[in-house]
Formats: C-alpha cells, structure tokens, sequence
C-alpha cells in the first residue's frame, strides 16, 4: 500500500460524528443507545450518513475488544497511554479495516489520518498513518480457539458465562451479542392504533416492517439510518421502540384496570406507558425513580402516547425518605431493578468494557433492598413483577428465591404460563420455567434481549 497523504480537506460529518459519540461513550461513560440518538438526530446528514455514522459506532463497540488485542500486535505504544481521542481514531479505524465490507483500506486510513490531524495535530495523525497501514498491510489472524477475543468479550465475562451456563452454550451466547442492530423493535400503542394499521404505515412510508415474533403489538422494522423521532406512527404516539423481551414484561404484570400500580425503577417509562396501554389507561400508575431527568422521561413518554393516569414521583426504590401512606397500597408493584444489563450487550456494547464480576456483585444488595421495599407496599394478594435486563443466575432466579426464603410463606411465585404468548412457550425451557412463575430470556435461543422476568403472589 502506498504511503498515505490525505488532501488537507476536514473530516466528512459522518466520521466526526461517529469519532465524537464513540469519545463520550469511551472515555466519558455515556450510554451509547442515549447518546448515540441524541446526537445523531441533532446532526445535519441525510439518512445514508447517519447510517454510516450508527454503523460506525456500533460496530466499533461491539468489536472493541478485539479491537483492542489487534491493536496492541501492531503498536508499540500502550493503548491506554494514548491521547484519549488518538486511541478512539484508532479503534474506530481497525473496525473499518477488519469489519467494514463496503469501506476500502486506503479511505479507512486516509480518513482516520484526518480525524486524528483535526481533533489532536499532526504528530496524531503521522502516528494514526502508521498503525492503520501496518495492520492493513500485516492482518494478523484472529486467533480461532480464543473464544473471548473472537466475541470481543473479556476473558472475565466469558468466564461468567461458561460457569453460568457451560463452554458450548456461553459460546453461542457470546456470538449472540454480535448479531445485527439494523432492525428495531417497535410497540403499537393500542390505544391509538391497530398494529395492522401502523404496519399500513410503516409499509407506505418504505419501511418493510414485519410482525413481532411473539407479541402481538410488536413490529419489526429497519429504520435505515432514519430517526425514529421522524417517523409519524412515533410523532403521533402509534409507536415507542422496546424490544419484545421487555414487553413480555408487561404480559407477564396482566395489570388491570382500577387497580394501584406501582413502577419503582420507572424512566425512562416505556414498560410504565405499556401497564397503562394494558389497562386502557383505566389504571392508576405511580412512577418512581431518583433520577430527576430520566424521570421528566416518563412524563414525556406519557405525554406522547397519551396515557393519562401515570404520576411521577421523585423517590428511592429502596424506600429510603419514600411516603408512608405507600404501605400495603399497591395491586401490582414492578420492580425492573438495575442489573449488570449482561442481556443487552447486543445493544448496549460498551458494557464489555464497562461491567466486571466485581460490579455485579455490588449490585446484589441493591436489588435485595429494592425487592424488600416492594414487599412493605404491595396489598395482600398483590402482585409483584420482578425483572432484570441480564443472563445471571445471581441476579434473577437466586435473587428470587432469597427472598421467598426470606419472607417464609407470605410470598409465592405464580405460574405465567396462562399470560405469556402462547407461541413463546414453545421453547420447551420457557414452558418448563413459566408454569413455576418466571422465564430466563437468552438470546441465541430465542432470538430476543437477555431478560428475566417473576411474578410474585403476596397471600399472607
């Protein structure tokens, strides 16, 4: 390969903006789903563009560990030693050498060589050139038997999932998470449209959407680098994006109207809005969180699909400084807790680099305190929806049973099997689970988000 000399043109937008977000999320630990959006909805690029860019930045995640192990055959110097924005450049070149079909080696240098002379100077991009051509020129293999640097997961992820659920399986899991993010997942807000009618739409508008796997309300489609703010099934409050894995919650909840429900992990509210599409809006919903701005969230979710009787309050769910006249007050508490979110590394894939066993386990006692408090506020014969967005067995099914333990006779699992899609019970492991009140979602078996989902019965 000739040495490269890009022209003293700027970097094209689609590149910067993808170099930018990809910054936030490395080395700032911003959410990339969040951030991702917000930015790239705010940029002036066409749809092809901001394909480019969503293409760019989650592909660059979800590769980031390997990534990484291909950089450090070719550089000398230690990568986290590195200019935190040269060492975002490099990351986001190697995916396009290795990952990208449609990108050809000399642009992918070239235009790295650009990011990195713009946002850092010369000395940047002269080093950027030189790794980048190097490993174009070398390619080193991957290493075929290294499981963890194949999925780009670290070596103590992978160990979690091995001893969790054994090598072949946590294989499978592990290339799970690299499957393709083009399509999302849409809910039908029933209160405003018929699936069938937002399918119309969507299909008019050149979207080729396509039924949900399991729910009825879910429609699946590929947005093609188009916001889904720009969509008028969304404008108009006809569609919000939610996997089906989270939807399953709100079957699994059954919530009906004139009933007190609570939601104590609530923003940004989309399993809130979806009890309240369930019940017709007939439900009075309180929506709790701690977090001021991702609770004005809920509201707008609210506010945008127009359910009526969600309240918001500003609260721990752990009960701390919560009202007193909370106790025993609920028909339906929901407790989608925070988790190690191990079920979203396909969509979430900075988390490869973000969570460790060590964090998993200090999020045990928060997930104990949140269900305990759920306990004080649910009437008897309530119900309580206990969920996680992870695959380990500490935090879901053990966590459940703890607190059966704990509470002796006055809790007990209820069979979901009479709630969930009946088509869902397929899998002979969901059936299995879900006629003794809860179901692991993985996804390399059924092709969903890795979910966890119990329903709790109070009867004394």
């Amino acid at each position: 390969m000739a040495a490269s000399k890009p022209a003293k043109r700027p970097p094209d937008a689609a590149r910067m903006a993808a170099v930018r977000i990809l910054h936030d999320v490395l080395e700032r630990g911003a959410f990339s789903n969040i951030h991702a959006i917000h930015h790239l909805d705010r940029q002036d690029m066409d749809a092809r563009d901001r394909g480019f860019a969503s293409a760019l930045i989650y592909g660059t995640l979800s590769r980031i560990v390997t990534v990484d192990w291909l950089l450090a055959k070719v550089s000398h110097r230690d990568l986290s030693r590195l200019d935190p924005w040269t060492r975002t450049i490099l990351r986001m070149g190697v995916w396009q050498l290795y990952w990208s079909d449609s990108i050809p080696a000399r642009a992918a240098v070239d235009e790295s060589v650009r990011l990195a002379t713009n946002l850092v100077n010369p000395g940047a991009g002269s080093f950027v050139n030189a790794a980048l051509r190097r490993l174009s020129r070398e390619k080193p293999a991957l290493p075929e038997k290294n499981i963890p640097i194949l999925t780009s997961l670290s070596p103590e992820i992978f160990g979690c999932l091995r001893q969790w659920y054994g090598a072949a399986e946590a294989e499978l899991m592990a290339r799970s998470f690299l499957r393709d993010q083009t399509q999302v997942t849409g809910r039908v807000n029933v209160l405003r449209a018929t699936p069938e009618q937002v399918h119309t739409e969507l299909t008019a508008a050149g979207y080729a959407p396509t039924k949900g796997r399991y729910c009825s309300e879910a429609i699946a489609l590929s947005l093609g680098g188009t916001s889904v703010r720009g969509l008028t099934a969304w404008q108009r409050g006809r569609l919000t994006i939610q996997d089906e894995a989270a939807m399953l919650v709100g079957y699994a909840a059954a919530p009906e109207p004139g009933q007190t429900i609570i939601d104590l992990c609530a923003a940004p509210g989309g399993k809130t809005c979806h009890l309240a599409e369930i019940t017709g809006d007939k439900a009075a919903i309180l929506a709790v969180d701690k977090h001021p701005e991702r609770l004005k969230l809920v509201s707008e979710n609210a506010g945008r699909l127009g359910v009526t009787k969600i309240t918001c309050l500003l609260g721990d769910a752990t009960g701390l400084g919560m009202p007193g006249d909370l106790a025993e007050c609920a028909d339906l508490v929901l407790a989608d807790v925070p988790c190690s979110g191990l079920g979203l590394l396909a969509k979430k894939p900075e988390i490869r680099l973000t969570m460790s066993h060590e964090k998993m386990v200090g999020l045990y006692p928060l997930q104990e305190a949140i269900l305990n408090y759920a306990a004080t506020i649910l009437k008897t014969g309530g119900t309580l929806i206990y969920s996680t967005c992870t695959v380990n067995p500490a935090e879901n099914i053990d966590r459940v049973q703890k607190f059966l333990a704990e509470h002796q006779a006055r809790f007990v699992l209820e069979p979901l099997d009479d709630r969930l899609p009946k088509n869902l019970l397929q899998h002979p492991d969901l059936k299995l689970t879900a006629a003794k009140g809860y179901i692991q979602l993985l996804p390399h078996r059924h092709d969903l988000d890795g979910f966890f989902i119990a329903r709790i019965r109070r009867v004394g």
